[in-house]
């Protein structure tokens, strides 16, 4: 009885420290979970290939979109998938599959939020349109990190957990305002459009910043460490006076090394920021 006690003890013991972080070199958003969604996530998974076919099948109807499908994660009321587009035009979305109280898949009932994939389109057409000066962006974060000790998420973290448009590992572009609606449409209707149409047709368009977010986020690439103030000044610097930029509001962020685990969170009380509601213009 002594033993079944201390082999109890030791199994919650262990299950109470188990570490709720991850490292951002290792997670790869495996442990990432939805609230009150165990149930769903199980009979998600449990259905797999109707949930991927019935995703698919959303996207290439409403938006004439081909995606690939990259993670579901059970949600209190269905489940949530994870998508990503396949082709030229490339930006990462979702959308909800309902799961009903017979515990049945409903393909015909996914949905998701207004706007939240035209958005996440839109996104995408931008980073076409300014190519060239996201090149500069990447350009510099390349060599940033080559030379400080930092480092920016794994592919598969942000291909499993997030839902935000045009995403890097150093990097995603949100977009708020309308001037490329007609633009999505286009895609709609022609989700072959080349780059260079959308580029010549957006010459004499004006991208007013306010209406785009670029939010930079990288991580110190030791565990145990600080973000380091003099590395953040330096990238907060660097973004303020860099010309060749793509217009928009940015924000420069630097965490510590780890991210929670369940919810995919790397921002904490030590994180340094610059954003809302200053952030860095660029027109």
């Amino acid at each position: 009885m002594l033993s079944i006690l201390l082999l109890g003890g030791c199994s919650l013991l262990e299950k109470k420290e188990e570490n709720p972080y991850a490292r951002v070199q290792d997670y790869t958003g495996k442990e990432f979970r939805l609230p009150n969604g165990d149930k769903n996530d199980k009979i998600a998974e449990a259905n797999r290939e109707k949930v991927v076919s019935g995703t698919e099948a959303f996207f290439l109807e409403k938006y004439k979109a081909k995606v690939k499908v990259n993670n579901i994660v059970g949600n209190r009321d269905g489940a949530t998938v994870y998508v990503e587009s396949v082709g030229e035009l490339h930006f990462h979305t979702f959308a909800v599959i309902p799961i009903d109280t017979q515990e049945n898949v409903r393909p015909d009932g996914i949905w998701t939020q207004e706007r939240e994939v035209e958005g996440d389109i839109e996104s995408g057409i931008y980073a076409l349109i300014h190519e060239e000066k996201l090149n500069n962006l990447n350009h510099y974060l390349n060599e940033f990190i080559k030379k400080h000790p930092v480092v920016g998420r794994r592919e598969e973290t942000f291909k499993n957990t997030s839902s935000t448009g045009y995403t890097t590992p150093y990097y995603y572009i949100i977009n708020f305002g309308d001037s490329l609606n007609s633009y999505r449409d286009q895609y709609v209707r022609n989700p072959e459009t080349k780059k260079e149409v959308y580029q010549k047709q957006s010459q004499s368009l004006t991208f007013n910043p306010e209406d785009y977010r670029i939010v930079i986020e990288l991580f110190m690439k030791e565990e145990n460490k600080e973000p380091d103030q003099k590395i953040f000044d330096e990238l907060e610097a660097d973004i303020e006076k860099m010309d060749g930029l793509p217009p928009g509001l940015y924000t420069v962020i630097l965490n510590d090394n780890y991210i929670q685990k369940e919810n995919g969170h790397s921002q904490k009380d030590n994180t340094l920021m610059r954003g809302i509601p200053n952030y860095i213009i660029k027109k």
